[in-house]
């Protein structure tokens, strides 16, 4: 898909990278001047500009029009917890023009950055709402691959940078919170089954290829397909844990080092060797 590009008037440049790469999952892709950034986030490129008197994006109108921030104008990103993102923003002290509303398609809601901009996160109720149904016209479907959750993890980890490497590190119990359309594929799940649940990491930067392992800027760049990195093309977390206790909709799991609202894709048994699973 092409890529879009939006362009923002913000008060403070720095301050709006920290809240679209922090909150929102964005990536910044460059920063040359205190005035100007350029942000990404899949097909979608955030252009942000101050205020400038004197050139570029953010300049005056000949009459003498100073760009503000604000308005209604917008563009939305879709979510897959409307509730659990919504939540965590409002403990960072975001400010919200209202709550979430339901509409024919979806829910959504807006989020003002720390300028005022105008952010809709938009959750799809209906499939053909979801974004991933665009396509360039002509194209074709058939290398498409649509992944839905089965359901969420529900954690005191409610930030990627309090979250733990790996599960061993002092990661701590959650709970997995099953979508009623697949509480079904519980059946006969046990208390005391160590199983792999497989993620989604919805946070994480797409278009990174080599990192420091652990964040560890004394270890050599490396491939993340040589890595638990949760910034790589397709950002599918593996977690191997425990079922601690059993519910018609939901297990707790743990030790898991994933974050709150993260969305989860399937759970497998973990098999040792050939048995009944």
């Amino acid at each position: 898909m092409t890529t879009i590009q939006i362009r923002y008037i913000v008060n403070d440049v720095d301050a709006a990278i920290a809240f679209y790469c922090k909150h929102l999952g964005f990536h910044e892709d460059m920063h040359p001047a205190p005035a100007f950034a350029m942000l990404s986030r899949g097909n979608l490129r955030l252009v942000l500009s101050a205020p400038n008197p004197a050139a570029g994006g953010g300049q005056q109108m000949p009459d003498g029009t100073v760009q503000t921030p604000g308005g209604w104008n917008r563009f939305a990103i879709e979510v897959e917890d409307i509730e659990a993102i919504v939540e965590r923003l409002h403990r960072a002290e975001a400010h919200f023009r209202n709550d979430i509303v339901s509409g024919v398609g979806g829910k959504q809601t807006i989020v003002e950055d720390p300028s005022g901009n105008p952010v809709e996160l938009f959750q799809p109720i209906l499939p053909e709402a979801r974004f991933e149904q665009m396509r360039e016209p002509g194209s074709s479907p058939s290398n498409d691959f649509v992944v839905k959750p089965i359901g969420f993890i529900r954690s005191e980890l409610k930030d990627v940078a309090d979250a733990p490497s790996f599960y061993t590190e002092g990661a701590p119990n959650a709970r997995l919170e099953l979508i009623p359309a697949y509480r079904d594929g519980l059946d006969r799940m046990q208390v005391g089954h160590d199983i792999i649940v497989l993620t989604w990491l919805h946070l994480a930067q797409r278009d990174i290829l080599k990192v420091h392992p652990q964040g560890n800027m004394s270890k050599p760049l490396t491939g993340v397909f040589l890595t638990r990195s949760p910034d790589r093309p397709n950002p599918v977390g593996l977690h191997r844990t425990r079922v601690l206790e059993k519910n018609a909709d939901s297990l707790l799991i743990g030790p898991i080092e994933a974050i709150d609202g993260t969305p989860v894709l399937d759970i497998k048994p973990v098999v040792e060797e050939a048995d009944d699973f």
